[in-house]
């Protein structure tokens, strides 16, 4: 059971280092529900795949460096990582994230997301996007 959490969330890291938002979707449940420490607020699946479709578009490169992913009780895992984030200009940001994801039936069903604000605010600053709260 905790390889297939961990295949499962894996796959999820590897299709946005891809750009394919369509792949992340096919993994999400329908009542998906993506928090971030950042706001305090969940998002649905649509508002999550605005959000990683805006990341994955301004950016000529994204991947994950794990430090560490750990099989939970309960159908989760935790991982920590640096997400590396190349602009299209070269420069690269590094934001360090530690994520919760839940599986339920074989889907991703909750994902509780923990990241350094100060470097995801940079990097979208220097894409043009707005910062965060």
């Amino acid at each position: 059971m905790s390889d297939s959490i961990l295949q499962t969330a894996g796959a999820l890291f590897q299709q946005i280092e891809a750009g394919n938002p369509e792949g992340v979707a096919a993994l999400y449940a329908d009542d998906v529900e993506v928090w971030h420490n950042f706001s305090n607020a969940v998002q649905s699946k649509a508002e999550n795949l605005r959000t990683l479709e805006g990341l994955i578009k301004s950016v000529a490169e994204i991947r994950y460096e794990i430090v560490e992913r750990l099989a939970l009780d309960g159908g989760r895992m935790m991982q920590r990582h640096n997400l590396r984030c190349r602009t299209r200009d070269g420069t690269e940001f590094v934001i360090p994230a530690c994520i919760f994801v839940t599986v339920r039936d074989g889907k991703i069903a909750r994902i509780d997301e923990y990241l350094d604000t100060a470097q995801a605010n940079a990097l979208r600053a220097a894409t043009g996007r707005a910062t965060l709260g």
